[in-house]
């Protein structure tokens, strides 16, 4: 800014020298001159304000409001009442999925966490390559069994939480896909214990979420009729309020076990590396993965040990004293096993 100062001068008054009365400002000055960081330490009494700009670091904390907001949020508040209510019969889950984990090929890919201090050797680096030219990535998916309490001014965020880690080019998220996985979360959680008559669900609204797709409709009956439930109670958050989610508050602590991790592939034999070389988009992998099995297979097994690794730390995780559990994703043959439920209607 100073020296901004001095060339605007300089233009003015045609180099130097300048007039007499014609002042260049220290930098000490000019910065007095902006308003304080923190305007209740002793030394923000040598501030002037005279320009009301200082530095401040840009947070995402900006929530655009929505007209339906008022009415999801009363929905929330009359699901936890009646899971109170009926508190001995009901089972009350809230999910989210996580923003995708980008996975290297041929280099160490950063997973995109902002990354903090880490141990290493004293003698080596920790590196990392980019993370925007990656064509497979890993996308955690959160479910947490929320323990009901006996008031609703009481916590709804405690309990066991589950994680999966889906293979975005074959194992993308789906309804039925998330169906599938909470009755196998569920069918584990209640081992050799009879299942909940009630099932209540809390998601974010997003297109394998939201209640009003008949795909989702489709979904929940099938989710209905596999457990036998017999009431199953959807409700989803307000559009661009997904921070009222309960699951949300888990992608906090998942950040940690993603911190410091670079991740590759594996190599596949090198006729399948030439085909997956010309591909690139999602859809081109998937097109070329049902023309050729082989590719398929081969893609599923170069990230085995990268979702094994995502998975051991996870396991690390604690959630109100309580360690993260992982589960292997859904497989299409259950999918279809539980589709075909429906038929039997």
């Amino acid at each position: 800014l100073r020296d901004r100062i001095i060339t605007r001068l300089n233009a003015i008054y045609q180099g130097y020298p300048l007039p007499s009365d014609i002042f260049i400002p220290s930098e000490e000055w000019i910065r007095l001159n902006f308003a304080p960081s923190n305007a209740y330490t002793t030394k923000a009494l040598q501030y002037t304000g005279r320009f009301n700009v200082k530095y401040k670091v840009q947070s995402r904390l900006l929530r655009k409001s929505s007209e339906d907001e008022h009415y999801c949020r009363t929905l929330f508040k009359y699901e936890r009442e009646f899971n109170i209510k009926y508190r001995d019969y009901a089972c009350f889950i809230s999910a989210d999925d996580k923003h995708k984990v980008p996975i290297g090929e041929g280099v160490p890919v950063s997973t995109g966490v902002r990354n903090k201090k880490t141990l290493a050797l004293a003698e080596g680096e920790i590196t990392a390559a980019d993370h925007d030219f990656t064509k497979l990535s890993l996308t955690p998916s959160v479910t947490l069994f929320i323990n009901i309490p006996c008031d609703i001014s009481e916590s709804f965020y405690d309990r066991k939480v589950c994680v999966s880690f889906k293979d975005a080019v074959f194992q993308p998220s789906s309804a039925l896909r998330h169906s599938t996985e909470f009755f196998n979360l569920i069918n584990h959680q209640y081992h050799n214990q009879p299942l909940p008559s009630i099932l209540s669900l809390y998601t974010d609204g997003g297109p394998d979420h939201r209640c009003t797709f008949g795909s989702v409709q489709v979904a929940l009956i099938c989710l209905f009729l596999a457990g036998n439930f017999d009431m199953l109670i959807a409700v989803r958050t307000a559009p661009h309020h997904s921070w009222c989610n309960p699951a949300e508050r888990i992608m906090s602590v998942i950040n940690y076990g993603l911190q410091g991790v670079a991740i590759k592939r594996e190599q596949m034999p090198e006729e399948y590396e030439d085909e997956f070389e010309t591909l690139k988009t999602l859809e081109d992998i998937r097109g070329k993965a049902k023309e050729n099995p082989c590719l398929k297979s081969e893609l599923e097994k170069c990230i085995v040990t990268v979702q094994k690794l995502l998975c051991e730390r996870t396991e690390h995780l604690v959630w109100k004293n309580e360690a993260f559990e992982t589960e292997n994703p859904a497989s299409n043959l259950e999918i279809d096993e539980m589709f075909k439920v429906i038929f039997f209607l």
